[in-house]
């Protein structure tokens, strides 16, 4: 087993599913050759899960030898015992909320914090394309409508907008990253990550590693052939993985709206 001390933890978080969090894990691969815990796709809930122990243990204990009981329990170890299922210089884990995302930073200061960000007007397209509402209850038969004419995308889009921004975490000390950018490989992320991780490919080389990497967990599957979401593919022509469309004028334009006010914190508009 390696040496502990020369091990990291890169904690990926990105606010919502469909903001490309499994192809960002594959593409800081091509840095890091960092192996994801447990599997590729797991989504651990550590950080809601330290969320909510800190929110007791803030709060609601208040003697310091409860304190040091409670942390000798849950705490104490910790980062060994995660670092214990690997071998790998890098390890992460990775998961689509920004709940308790402080908590982790607060736990694990020498490590690798990643806040992921895409806009949000093409998180909430996906994720109104892979609705299904094939039911014949008129609650569903209402969605269908309210989707065709736009009204359902908006409010939708605000409420899951509202929920972000009240859990958004504090950006100081965490690497910011954008996923247009490494879909695009932006030379100056690229250059920085490269110094982050201390790796010695070259630039070129890096972009032909992540242009390299297959579509993963779409909800446009008929764009490139697969017969799930978790099916990996190779891109194809049809394949645009940042100007996505797939929903009517309507539904983009009820999206639009109710996501303006998260996109403009994050800075799309």
């Amino acid at each position: 087993m390696g040496n502990r001390k020369e091990q990291k933890i890169i904690f990926l978080h990105s606010y919502l599913p469909r903001t490309g969090h499994n192809f960002v894990s594959e593409a800081l691969k091509v840095f890091t050759g960092h192996t994801v815990l447990i599997h590729n796709r797991s989504e651990t809930r550590l950080s809601a899960i330290l969320s909510e122990f800190f929110n007791i243990y803030d709060k609601q204990v208040f003697f310091e030898t409860d304190k040091k009981f409670l942390e000798h329990l849950f705490i104490e170890g910790l980062r060994e015992r995660i670092l214990e299922k690997s071998n790998s210089e890098y390890v992460m884990i990775k998961d689509t909320s920004f709940i308790g995302v402080d908590q982790l930073a607060r736990l694990f200061p020498n490590d690798i914090h990643i806040i992921l960000l895409r806009d949000p007007a093409s998180v909430f397209n996906s994720l109104v394309k892979g609705m299904r509402f094939n039911k014949v209850k008129l609650r569903d038969k209402v969605k269908r409508l309210g989707i065709s004419f736009g009204v359902y995308p908006y409010y939708y889009s605000r409420k899951l907008s509202n929920y972000v921004l009240k859990n958004i975490p504090d950006f100081e000390n965490k690497l910011v990253l954008r996923y247009e950018d490494m879909v695009e490989l932006d030379e100056e992320t690229l250059e920085q990550l490269k110094g982050i991780f201390g790796t010695s490919k070259e630039i070129y080389k890096i972009k032909e590693e992540i242009s390299a990497i297959e579509v993963i967990n779409s909800s446009f599957i008929k764009e490139t052939g697969a017969s799930h979401i978790w099916e990996q593919k190779p891109k194809t022509k049809r394949y645009d993985p940042i100007k996505r469309k797939g929903n009517s004028y309507l539904t983009r334009l009820g999206i639009g709206l109710g996501s303006r006010k998260l996109r403009k914190k994050f800075n799309y508009i």
